[in-house]
């Protein structure tokens, strides 16, 4: 554990600064090898001051990846939420460090309240910084664990150090006794600190912090499946990772083309698609996929009817069909997976004044566009003339073309200058915007389709 300012100043008068993340440590890989003995209690020599937060110690990197936007959003809202000693102290570094921590317990498949107890113990072991020098004895990295713990590398690499947190709170607390067990209790069993009392004070704000990065680390999962027009009528398909944003499988085309210049578009399912024909007073086509695993084949496009006149279309994966024209907003429902022009009812005037650039379906009944002025806004359709709308952003989206959603938050924007961008909304139905995040490109260029559209969660 860490001694106090003063203290250190006797060890070291005159230490070189060195920048977050600079210091050069080894990851090892995932394994978590037991220690040959119990570790040992780390003991404290004097109350650690409160100038500890801004103490300039030397530090590694917690993510070998370094800091992100999110990290650094993240740490602002946090500075105006929490309570206690890191108030107005988070930074971008010490949120990522969080998140490793936070991961680590994700992804063993621990509860939240697990990263709760971690994140208590290293805002007292350490102000959440992955300390690299020896301040207190041996101690080293976010939670100060003794060199009985692992070697040096080990204990500076969050993941490991955090899982072996966690192995002793696991041994200590058999059957899962942690998770009932008072917070400040369960730190003090794994570090036994010569003030044990210090860590149920940081557990209001340790569970602040788990609340805002737990939904970042326990990203959406599955396969975007992203169907695409070019300009000469032919088709594409690419799948895209959602958790990591790669490619799984680069864009086939299709040899033939529609015969048509189409105006919208709305995949239904993995292998059919609604397009509108442009110029036509209306005339919707069904397409039907036959392969787009090693080549991209359909059959001749179905006409289906007149009069849909829609810009935009929208299928949200429990049988509603969106499309805005004019600024009115219809809702169509679907009742085949292949449909025919008996399977497609409805016709409900949601409202006027949708003036969206772009549209897409997030989930049953919701759908989310962007304006020509940059606002991002989701939409709840209870009915006709009865919905809720939520403005997600103010501006900033106006250079999208094209929206696309395959469920699960997860959402793509098509820039006109080829790029694929995406972001990821925790929770894409509470009409808040502080849990969406951008994540990275798909791609910068290469995305020419005049249009495009992804398949949607199918809702049962």
């Amino acid at each position: 554990m860490l001694r106090s300012v003063l203290l250190r100043a006797v060890v070291t008068a005159a230490a070189v600064l060195t920048a977050i993340g600079s210091s050069a440590v080894t990851f090892p890989a995932a394994a978590d090898p037991q220690p040959s003995q119990e570790p040992q209690a780390e003991l404290r020599l004097e109350p650690p001051a409160t100038s500890d937060i801004t103490a300039a110690y030397q530090q590694a990197a917690c993510d070998p990846g370094g800091t992100t936007s999110t990290d650094a959003a993240l740490a602002t809202r946090l500075n105006s939420t929490l309570n206690d000693k890191m108030r107005g102290y988070m930074s971008a570094y010490r949120v990522s460090c969080a998140r490793m921590v936070i991961k680590a317990v994700h992804d063993r498949g621990l509860a939240p309240r697990a990263a709760v107890i971690a994140v208590a113990t290293i805002i007292v072991e350490t102000s959440i910084q992955n300390i690299s020098e020896e301040v207190d004895h041996d101690s080293l990295g976010l939670f100060q664990q003794r060199a009985s713990w692992g070697s040096r590398s080990q204990r500076l690499n969050a993941t490991w150090a955090t899982n072996a947190f966690l192995d002793k709170m696991v041994r200590l607390y058999p059957n899962d006794g942690w998770k009932s067990a008072r917070i400040g209790d369960v730190c003090q069993a794994v570090q036994v600190s010569a003030y044990p009392d210090r860590y149920q004070v940081q557990a209001g704000d340790a569970q602040l912090i788990v609340n805002a990065i737990w939904p970042y680390v326990d990203g959406p999962e599955g396969v975007a499946s992203v169907y695409g027009v070019l300009a000469d009528g032919r088709l594409t398909y690419t799948s895209i990772d959602a958790a990591s944003g790669k490619r799984t499988h680069g864009a086939v085309v299709s040899a033939a083309a529609l015969g048509f210049t189409p105006k919208a578009m709305a995949t239904l399912n993995f292998n059919t698609l609604l397009v509108t024909k442009a110029d036509s007073g209306g005339m919707l086509y069904r397409v039907d996929i036959r392969t787009n695993r090693d080549s991209l084949e359909f059959e001749p496009p179905v006409y289906l009817g007149n009069g849909y006149t829609h810009d935009l279309l929208a299928f949200d994966g429990k049988g509603h069909l969106f499309g805005i024209a004019g600024g009115a907003l219809r809702r169509y429902t679907i009742a085949a997976a292949k449909p025919a022009l008996a399977d497609i009812s409805g016709n409900t005037l949601i409202g006027s004044g949708f003036t969206l650039k772009t549209l897409t379906a997030t989930g049953p009944d919701w759908v989310l566009g962007t304006t020509a002025g940059g606002q991002l806004i989701s939409y709840r359709i209870a009915g006709a003339g009865s919905w809720q709308r939520h403005q997600l952003r103010d501006a900033t989206w106006q250079g999208f073309d094209h929206l696309l959603s395959p469920g699960g938050g997860v959402y793509y924007g098509h820039h006109s200058n080829g790029s694929l961008h995406r972001y990821f909304d925790a929770d894409p139905f509470d009409g808040q915007d502080d849990d969406l995040v951008g994540r990275g490109t798909v791609d910068t260029t290469g995305w020419v389709q005049t249009l495009l559209s992804a398949q949607p969660a199918t809702v049962t």
